[in-house]
């Protein structure tokens, strides 16, 4: 009897090892999980922003602006002067934190093409028509950089 209690204990101890093992590579796997990307240059998407449509893409840009209204988008720059970027938030990336204003970030998402009415500024331009903006990217993930 003590042996096929030990039998079952082990049995027991054995299943509990191998799906805690199966957990902790499943959440690594989720952390590690990375998109395939096309590195740009932020000035490149200001320039033509067009020949990437549809494509992730991947660039580091600096944030003139973030979004108050609950961080769902940021306003990036490069070297051209006047020209910036929207980049809106999306279900597999965390809401724009306010913080960021003024920093680097790198940025992977999809370029997309919008009519120019739903690329107002969230806050200054509430209502009005940009026609500038015509491309956002809308972001997959994003890293503050140091």
């Amino acid at each position: 009897m003590k042996k096929v209690g030990l039998i079952i204990a082990s049995i027991i101890l054995a299943a509990v090892a191998i799906s805690c093992g199966e957990t902790g590579n499943k959440t690594k796997q989720v952390e590690e999980k990375k998109f395939e990307a096309i590195e740009v240059s932020i000035d490149s998407l200001l320039t033509d922003a067009s020949a990437l449509e549809g494509k992730t893409v991947r660039f580091t840009a600096k944030v003139d602006h973030t979004c108050m209204h609950g961080g769902k988008r940021l306003t990036v720059f490069g070297s051209v002067e006047g020209k910036t970027l929207k980049v809106d938030a999306t279900e597999s990336s965390p809401a724009f934190v306010s913080s960021l204003m003024g920093k680097q970030v790198d940025i992977t998402g999809i370029v997309r093409k919008l009519p120019d009415s739903h690329v107002a500024d969230c806050e200054a331009d509430e209502g009005n028509e940009v026609t500038t903006f015509a491309y956002v990217v809308e972001c997959l993930t994003y890293e503050e950089l140091k």
